[in-house]
């Protein structure tokens, strides 16, 4: 394990010379913007010693504190029984998925509504993958994934035909290939199968088709980059990747999140932070890559998925997942 906590503070050193901005995928707590201040939930006050936030233009989206508390035990109910965030982001079941102890980047429900994978991590502690499920109508509390428990894990996809969990995971892999590569699991009578190795990526995301989008790291190593790009993939395997024709105005592009019906792909830029959108043209074409800081969004958001319904956007802020209503980004859309 010591062998494996150093080879990952080795990785996350790498990606920060790439880039001086927040480590892709992985984000630590001195990467964090305090642009907007955001108070921890507690079980009883928020803290009050918090840095005075940075003012933001007031047509911004950034979440405004509030004294939301935890929610009261048990949850039930669609999105763990939360009332949905509507235009104004909200942090998404606060002391229950997103704590005040601990970092949440990314997460993913299950097709149906009833699973929600996603993983912690804190400067003192290594990504561990938990999840909650609906039993007896109540979602239960987040546990590790048992399967993974041996080696640090993150990033999880739960595919749109509920049979198969993918999770990047720290397992010792042969020299010469990436570290911390994708795993699956199956879903058998039993629960998930042992995990099998997938190949190289950061992030996974699928249309409804089932075909599966992630960060193409192959050439980081050797120029620096990373893409977008669509995954072939066999028995669960990656065989292939295609790199969309899709390049912001800088930084490299990561983290896609494809929509549903192939119409739009969301992604960041700045290592787990700074969004943009792009549309697809009616042709079939990608359009212009949309900056979503222009419209709203805190330039430390990153991360971003949606919901199984396609209702709602999450992503990543300030150390918490949190969620707002999709049209705050399907209203960004021009007939073409």
């Amino acid at each position: 394990m010591k062998k494996i906590g150093m080879l990952f503070i080795l990785w996350l050193l790498g990606i920060s010379a790439c880039n001086s901005r927040q480590v892709s995928g992985m984000p630590t707590p001195e990467f964090m913007s305090d642009s907007v201040t955001i108070l921890t939930v507690t079980p009883t006050e928020r803290p009050t010693e918090n840095k005075a936030p940075t003012p933001k233009p007031t047509e911004h989206l950034s979440p405004t504190p509030s004294l939301t508390t935890i929610p009261a035990l048990p949850l039930s109910g669609p999105d763990f029984g939360q009332v949905p965030p509507g235009m104004e982001p909200a942090i998404f079941a606060p002391g229950f998925i997103s704590s005040p102890d601990f970092i949440e980047f990314s997460g993913s429900f299950s097709p149906d509504g009833n699973e929600y994978y996603f993983y912690r991590f804190s400067s003192t502690s290594e990504a561990v993958l938990l999840f909650s499920k609906i039993e007896d109508e109540q979602w239960s509390v987040p546990e590790q994934l048992a399967v993974t428990s041996d080696y640090m894990a993150f990033e999880p996809y739960v595919t749109v035909d509920n049979q198969r969990l993918y999770f990047a995971w720290g397992y010792p892999v042969s020299q010469g290939q990436p570290q911390f590569p994708y795993f699956f699991v199956d879903r058998t009578e039993n629960g998930w199968s042992e995990p099998n190795y997938a190949g190289q990526g950061m992030f996974l995301s699928s249309s409804q088709d089932g075909h599966l989008y992630t960060t193409d790291m192959s050439s980081r190593n050797v120029d620096g980059k990373t893409y977008l790009a669509k995954i072939t993939v066999t028995d669960g395997v990656f065989t292939d990747y295609e790199r969309l024709p899709i390049e912001a105005s800088w930084g490299n592009p990561a983290h896609p999140c494809i929509a549903l019906d192939g119409s739009y792909i969301l992604f960041d830029v700045g290592n787990g932070n700074h969004l943009f959108v792009s549309f697809k043209k009616a042709e079939g074409a990608w359009g212009e890559p949309i900056d979503l800081t222009n419209h709203g969004f805190d330039p430390m958001a990153g991360g971003a998925y949606i919901s199984p319904d396609g209702e709602y956007l999450f992503f990543s802020l300030n150390k918490d997942i949190w969620w707002v209503d999709f049209k705050v980004v399907e209203n960004l859309r021009t007939s073409e």
